[in-house]
Formats: C-alpha cells, structure tokens, sequence
C-alpha cells in the first residue's frame, strides 16, 4: 500500500498532487502548532516565570514585551499561548519543506540551527523590558535562544514519527490535528495561509520543471544554501544583540 505521503508519481491528476500537498501542509500546521505551544507558549512561560523569582520585585506588574503583565496570569497569556501555536504551526510548514530537500542528520542538524537562530535573533533585542530589567541577563539570553531552537527540534522529530501513521490512522490524525481545530478558526489569516501554502506547493508540482527540481539535486543545493545564509546572518544579529545586551 502506497503511503498518503508518497509524492505522486510524474503525470498524476492534479487532485493527486494537491492532496499530497494538503497532507503535508495539515502534518507541518500540527507539528509545528503543538510545537510552538510546548515549546514557544508554555516553555517561554516557565522562562518568564523563573526570570521573575530571579529579579528583583521591581519588575512585578510590568508590562513584557509580550504584551503580558509579568507575574500574572491573565487573558493575555491564553492568547499568547494562542499566538505561539499559530506561529507554530507557520514555522512548522517551512521547517517540512525545508526537510524534503535536506534529507539525514546533517540537515536536520542545518534546519534547526537556521531556524532557531532566525527565532532568537527577533526575540532578542536590546531595547525593551525583557531584556533590560529581567535579571540575570545572561540567563534570560541564554533561555529565549534555547526556546526557538528546542521548538524547532521538537517539529522536526514529532514530523520524523508522526509520518508514519499520518493520514493512515483517521483517530490518530484528527487528535494530532488539534491544535488547526482550536486555534484556525480564531486567527483568520492562518486561513488565507492555508489556501496560498497549498496553491504553491500544488502549482509547484504541475510544473514540470519545478516538480523536476523539488526532486532532485538543484532542490537540496538551492535550500542547503538558503538555510545556510540564514543561518549566518542571524548568527551575526543575535550575537551583536547579545553584546549589546549583556
């Protein structure tokens, strides 16, 4: 039996390709959702939780960067679990692309780097409470570069494992789903994210010469090369932040 995840072959019908699409589309939206809110939404509560205890009583009451009063739980912190889901879930989408052109641990290993330095490198920033007040400087930098990074790890391995039963296990899918139930119909530009993600990737594949490229080497060198840029101009962003800062 043919996985659901298998690339249709050359000259299929293009229901074909688009499903294909739209089940790696739904795998990378719920990978990446639970992913930002274990790891972007709760991890960064427990980071901004233990920042509290090891700053002064000053910072109680502020106002974050975030949006949320620090040491409280309020409104704020759901929808900003919510935002991180959806973050997630965008992120999750690139990191599954991203994977099919860079296959083995080499490029697992190249993904998350890029990835979570891009991340670190918009959260941390010199101005702003978080990293002003917050205290020890080191340890909120040190935190908030480890989130991202672990965020996209984790997308990476539960995709790894989930791909093997996606879409195969309708119970198992649907739960694994969670996340687009609760969360989509609550921010509506993941829908237009939704109907443009699977216009490309559906088109992309209808062209023979950009399906000829997703397959074969030119796909692994062109995003290699990306990821590696990216890797080295966030680098060198979040390093000068971090001096700044510290």
């Amino acid at each position: 039996m043919t996985s659901p995840l298998a690339l249709p072959p050359t000259g299929a019908e293009a229901a074909e390709d688009f499903a294909f699409v739209w089940r790696w589309l739904l795998l990378g939206m719920a990978t990446g959702g639970w992913a930002g809110f274990l790891v972007g939404g709760v991890g960064g509560r427990i980071a901004m939780f233990v920042l509290r205890l090891t700053s002064t009583d000053s910072v109680r009451g502020t106002q974050s960067d975030d949006g949320f009063t620090i040491g409280q739980l309020s409104g704020a912190t759901v929808f900003l679990l919510a935002v991180t889901t959806v973050l997630g879930m965008v992120v999750g989408v690139a990191l599954v692309c991203a994977r099919s052109q860079m296959p083995g641990s080499a490029g697992a290993v190249l993904i998350v780097l890029a990835a979570g330095t891009l991340g670190a490198s918009q959260i941390i920033k010199p101005n702003g409470v978080d990293f002003t007040r917050l205290a020890p400087l080191p340890l909120a930098c040190a935190m908030f570069t480890r989130i991202p990074l672990g965020g996209a790890a984790l997308t990476l391995w539960i995709t790894a494992r989930w791909s093997v039963w996606w879409w195969q296990n309708p119970r198992r899918t649907v739960l694994a789903a969670l996340p687009l139930v609760l969360v989509v119909p609550t921010f509506f530009v993941s829908i237009p994210f939704i109907v443009v993600s699977l216009a490309i990737g559906g088109m992309a594949l209808r062209v023979g010469r950009l399906r000829q490229a997703l397959t074969n080497r030119i796909g692994t060198i062109v995003v290699t090369m990306l990821a590696g840029a990216i890797l080295v101009a966030a680098s060198v962003a979040l390093v000068s932040d971090i001096a700044e800062i510290v």
